[in-house]
């Protein structure tokens, strides 16, 4: 979480790839944290259920702070964008924004619920590791806009493909 919130800060007050280092640090320590309670055997259902708690705060963080200076770049900057991408409007990095943060958002509720269900859920391509590497990359190479395509496309890819099985009868 700590990562988290460093990263929103450094995306909000540039540059980009500062928030891309303190997120990938943020990202191995939480991964790290959970190992070491695994293997130490201190984990707990409580612990997990704060984890997943914390991940979906550092997700809401991360997008926001990403999706509102991406907004404001193309507001005071209609120029920021040349080529393929130009007619982008700062409605539009919001829209992109909202998608990243519900499919970040739906593809682990969907996880719990189907196995809150008792039904087993898939493994999917675009759960919480490659989300993180997708904005970890997009922030090393301050590319604001593709690293927001990139997590609303895969996002909810993983969602719409979790749920499918979900929906599967056993």
């Amino acid at each position: 979480m700590v990562g988290g919130v460093g990263a929103s800060i450094c995306v909000l007050t540039l540059p980009l790839w500062t928030g891309g280092i303190l997120f990938a640090l943020g990202d191995v320590l939480d991964y790290l944290d959970g190992d070491l309670a695994r293997r130490q055997a201190t984990n707990s259902k409580e612990g997990a259920i704060f984890d997943a708690a914390l991940d979906r705060y550092t997700d809401f963080l991360v997008i926001g702070a990403l999706t509102y200076l991406t907004a404001v770049l193309l507001e005071r900057h209609p120029d920021f964008l040349i080529g393929h991408l130009s007619f982008l409007t700062s409605e539009a990095a919001l829209v992109l924004g909202l998608a990243a943060l519900l499919g970040a958002t739906l593809t682990p509720y969907v996880r719990a619920k189907t196995e809150a269900e008792g039904k087993s859920s898939v493994a999917t391509i675009g759960d919480r590791g490659v989300r993180n590497h997708i904005l970890v990359v997009g922030l090393l190479l301050s590319q604001p806009i593709w690293t927001l395509v990139a997590l609303a496309v895969v996002a909810n890819w993983a969602a719409i493909h979790r749920l499918a099985h979900a929906m599967r009868r056993e």
